[in-house]
């Protein structure tokens, strides 16, 4: 027991009593208090917590069949890459079948491009291969398109395929018609 002088008068200071269990401990233990969850790290008592969700006034328990509601918003400024954050870009499409390679996006020194989402339309039959490097390393296989009709894989937040650092990203055509279209890519 220990006093302590305050204002005057003498005050008995009595420290928590908290009985250990386990992990978890006991509030007021010399009174039948309750027992509440905890987790020791390292001497110390964390306390768990039940994640639950609802209205003022009501609670439901988190689980798998009432899971907590959760609203997200797609962010299309900026996505993030290894934890760095970086902008898409995008590329205009515009190959002809009289070069043959077709330079789409130039190399980057540091970086690799990884394409993201592409549209192709064809004006004539013609044959398609994406490459890194101008005659280069096939990324994708050969695929035909025929005049008037086009390609649109979608989008692939993993990305489609990508070139080498320091390669630039090549479209090659082979047949009678021109390519046309947009790309999204972001530099890896």
């Amino acid at each position: 027991m220990r006093f302590n002088k305050r204002i005057g008068r003498a005050f008995e200071y009595r420290p928590r009593a908290y009985l250990m269990s386990a992990d978890n401990y006991v509030a007021n233990a010399g009174a039948g208090g309750s027992t509440f969850a905890a987790d020791d790290i390292s001497s110390v008592l964390h306390p768990r917590v039940k994640v639950e969700w609802g209205a003022d006034g009501a609670a439901t328990d988190a689980s798998l069949a009432a899971p907590v509601p959760v609203q997200s918003a797609i962010e299309t400024s900026n996505m993030s890459v290894a934890g760095t954050i970086t902008a898409p870009l995008f590329a205009v499409i515009s190959a002809s079948t009289d070069n043959g390679d077709n330079t789409i996006v130039s190399a980057d020194a540091t970086k690799k491009i990884r394409v993201l989402a592409y549209t192709l339309v064809a004006d004539g039959t013609v044959e398609i291969r994406w490459e890194g490097g101008a005659g280069g390393t096939a990324l994708s296989g050969r695929m035909p398109i025929i005049v008037n009709v086009g390609m649109t894989p979608g989008f692939c937040p993993v990305g489609h395929f990508e070139t080498a650092t320091n390669t630039l990203l090549n479209l090659e055509l082979t047949g009678t018609g021109n390519v046309f279209g947009h790309l999204t890519y972001i530099k890896v």
